[in-house]
């Protein structure tokens, strides 16, 4: 019975890594709730393959990602648990995906050793910039315990748990649920303790609702890493950070070496709290508390949101013109009325504002409008600023970052050289 059951367990976790040569393998029958169950079928006759052989396979990228004996789901939908306990000096992580899209996550840099060496200095606990504390009104936060310099690294840490946008779309609270269970239990002891001391909001009614709870409150969308879907995030340290719509921080995923990487946007004294914006501050004050309350639960009370109501309406208005100077920047016909000193206003606007995180947003516009007119000084000037802005704060590997490198090296051949003076 218990050959029966691993061989089982085996087979469904990675029915969707297709071999020809199977004779037999574990087939999902849909059902209404698209729990699984199973029949056997036949599908060739030539000789079995066995999984043990693909991880005993010292070359196989998917030797390190073991099954977590469960899968939910049906034929390209089934979702099964994989983790991966070694990864990252034995932090390890767990995703909830299919098996055709682990086989892809697994050939990634991060999960073949190529980064193993590349821990940052501040995973070390004694070496920390922040130490986590009650915060009035808003449970725990992070709080510098020493000045953090503007462009400094904070924190960089690995996910624990990973889950596929389509299982969180298909997949019910209650399947999801047990999904979730096994990929936290799965985990090293140490790190899965403190996956579970992150917040849900409200009491959870079982094990499997609080860790559901613990995700849809943390997560942290990170990006396409199987070149098909994007998927959603859960880490410890960084899912204590909050909300303030002038964030001290800014965040980026890093997809190079699987770190979700927290930088200060300016100096930070000790005894300040780190922050970070859960979505787009470059709303009006209305905005940015129907949004927070409706996805959050909760009501903004930072510096910006609570300012005098005369503040707060300059602060709405400056918001409202700098969409309108988005929309007239990047509108590149004849009849466009953008100029190289409305995008000047543009960078000045994203300051006032406090959004300094995403100044290179405006230091790209910037230096397109420049270079549309022929001013190759400006243009180069602000496109090194959006160069190095954006390596700080939105991470490397960004098709604008290439952009303003190319203006840089070549500014006469860059597509919008003169563009703005073609039709005058």
């Amino acid at each position: 019975m218990i050959r029966f059951l691993l061989a089982f367990w085996l087979a469904l976790a990675f029915a969707n890594i297709e071999e020809p040569n199977e004779e037999t393998q574990i087939c999902a029958v849909a059902n209404s709730f698209l729990t699984l169950q199973t029949e056997t079928c036949k599908i060739s006759k030539r000789p079995p393959f066995k999984h043990e052989d693909l991880l005993n396979e010292p070359q196989s990228p998917l030797a390190a990602w073991k099954p977590g004996g469960l899968c939910r789901g049906v034929r390209a939908d089934k979702f099964c648990v994989f983790t991966h306990s070694s990864f990252n000096q034995g932090q390890g992580v767990s995703m909830i995906t299919t098996g055709k899209s682990i086989a892809t996550i697994a050939t990634r840099p991060a999960f073949l050793g190529e980064k193993d060496k590349q821990k940052a200095e501040v995973d070390s606990k004694s070496t920390l910039p922040y130490q986590e504390m009650e915060i009035a009104g808003k449970d725990i936060g992070l709080v510098a315990t020493r000045t953090i310099r503007a462009g400094e690294l904070v924190m960089a840490r690995t996910p624990g748990i990973m889950v596929n946008e389509r299982a969180l779309k298909i997949l019910g609270k209650k399947v999801l649920s047990e999904l979730l269970v096994r990929a936290v239990d799965n985990l090293p002891s140490h790190h899965r303790e403190s996956l579970l001391n992150l917040s849900t909001h409200s009491s959870p009614s079982d094990y499997g609702d609080q860790i559901y709870k613990i995700l849809t409150t943390n997560s942290f969308r990170t990006g396409y890493h199987d070149a098909a879907d994007p998927f959603y995030s859960l880490f410890t340290e960084v899912s204590r950070l909050n909300h303030d719509c002038q964030p001290t921080c800014a965040y980026y995923f890093d997809h190079t070496d699987f770190h979700h990487k927290v930088v200060a946007v300016r100096d930070v004294m000790a005894g300040e709290e780190l922050t970070i914006a859960y979505y787009d501050p470059l709303q009006t004050h209305t905005t940015r508390q129907e949004k927070l309350q409706r996805e959050w639960g909760f009501k903004c009370s930072c510096q910006r949101c609570n300012a005098d109501k005369s503040l707060i309406a300059e602060s709405d208005q400056r918001v409202l013109q700098i969409h309108e100077l988005l929309k007239e920047v990047d509108d590149h016909s004849a009849t466009s009325r953008a100029t190289p000193e409305k995008a000047e206003l543009l960078v000045s606007l994203y300051e006032r504002e406090g959004i300094i995180g995403r100044l290179n947003e405006a230091y790209y516009r910037a230096s397109i409008e420049y270079i549309g007119v022929g001013d190759i000084a400006n243009a180069t000037k602000y496109a090194s600023l959006c160069v190095e802005s954006g390596l700080l704060f939105i991470g490397p590997d960004r098709p604008f970052i290439k952009n303003m490198q190319d203006l840089i090296t070549d500014p006469t051949g860059h597509p919008k050289w003169k563009f703005r003076l073609r039709d005058v």
